[in-house]
């Protein structure tokens, strides 16, 4: 839409902008499609894996939560040191990217033992440390009370006739120089029924009350 805008502000001629989930979804298949177009190839389900880069994934820690790793070629003998595998991580076919997607099964099963023996939160130190790409993968209960979030204003708490206190989601764009819509609560049903009905229609309150007795409200 804003495209479109541009467009008109530069031309002065508007146009029909169309746009179908569909479409979207299918233009975000670009390394999927273009390896079929290629290669003639049906990715395989690889659950949070890459299928084009080793190692990319999910990996379960030894307290039971998850990191998701991915690592570069200049991030593989870091990742590797920090796990305490950099002999094996040393060997010249590993160095690659190729090499290693080649040896998927091999490098996705040494990586995850040593990953499985190190807590969630020392390791993502460790990796942050040298320099290793990584991210926690956090439950919904984690994000929503994470400090990051408290910060940017991301809940919001509003107070309901009937269930009193209850947070929400705010807006997450912020303009400069607007204010921040706050979180209002849901209307109860029919509240705001004869304010429409007199703004939209321009009944009375009195014409209101007797379509409502005569049940055509």
């Amino acid at each position: 839409m804003l495209a479109a805008l541009q467009g008109r502000a530069q031309t002065g001629q508007g146009c029909h902008v169309d746009f179908s989930m569909l479409d979207g979804q299918i233009a975000l298949l670009t390394l999927a499609a273009a390896r079929w177009f290629a290669l003639g190839e049906v990715p395989p389900r690889l659950g949070t894996e890459h299928p084009g880069r080793v190692p990319s994934a999910s990996f379960r820690c030894a307290d039971g939560h998850f990191l998701h790793i991915t690592a570069s070629d200049q991030h593989w003998l870091p990742l590797c040191r920090v796990l305490g595998l950099e002999a094996w991580g040393s060997e010249s076919e590993l160095q690659g990217n190729s090499g290693r997607v080649r040896r998927r099964d091999e490098v996705m099963a040494r990586l995850g033992a040593a990953i499985a023996a190190r807590p969630h939160d020392e390791l993502g130190v460790a990796l942050d440390a040298a320099g290793a790409p990584q991210g926690p993968i956090r439950d919904v209960d984690e994000i929503l009370t994470d400090a990051h979030t408290a910060a940017r204003g991301l809940v919001q708490t509003f107070t309901h006739p009937t269930v009193g206190a209850f947070s929400g989601l705010s807006m997450p764009l912020k303009f400069d120089g607007w204010d921040d819509p706050a979180v209002e609560r849901p209307p109860l049903l029919g509240e705001h029924t004869d304010k429409v009905l007199a703004e939209r229609l321009g009944l009375t309150p009195e014409r209101i009350a007797k379509l409502r007795e005569a049940k055509a409200i």
